[in-house]
């Protein structure tokens, strides 16, 4: 596992070359060289430090879900047992290896974590949370939110001047 530094300071130049790579990840390095106006080495070099610093966290494709087998999308909130640290690990460890679940962030207010489940169908959707329920994360509450559309997702990061992180 990489260790991640503190702070990474991103100067113009990496806030270029961030920018291409959220609009074109497919990009070649020499191709991203000439849009953002640097040599293929110096752009290859502040790429690969992107990378190891983990300011880049991976390449990914973009899938239709229309095309890809029909799927539903729904936002669950999630409200835990206990809110102890321990029971918050166990929760978040858990569901590093379920595929259903897409993302899940831990959130401020009513709930405790927001979590984008993919289900082939409703049904499918119910038999899921019930045997999430039943495997001891210390669920206390779960509400479901059905994504009826996408209006719109993933949006790049604004990037501007220069900044610490």
């Amino acid at each position: 596992m990489k260790s991640k530094p503190d702070t990474v300071r991103l100067d113009a130049w990496d806030l270029r070359i961030l920018a291409e790579l959220q609009a074109h990840g497919r990009i070649s390095k020499s191709e991203l060289a000439k849009r953002v106006h640097l040599s293929a080495s110096a752009c290859s070099e502040r790429l690969r430090i992107l990378e190891t610093t983990g300011v880049v966290e991976g390449y990914y494709a973009r899938l239709s879900p229309s095309l890809t087998g029909g799927v539903i999308f729904v936002m669950v909130e999630v409200v835990l047992d206990r809110h102890r640290l321990e029971d918050q690990r166990h929760f978040e460890t858990a569901i590093q290896g379920i595929s259903e679940i897409l993302d899940c962030w831990a959130i401020g207010g009513r709930v405790d974590y927001l979590m984008r489940v993919a289900a082939p169908s409703m049904a499918a959707y119910q038999e899921f949370m019930e045997g999430l329920l039943q495997v001891g994360l210390g669920i206390d509450q779960y509400y479901s939110l059905i994504v009826t559309k996408s209006v719109k997702s993933n949006s790049p990061i604004p990037l501007s001047a220069p900044r610490q992180r």
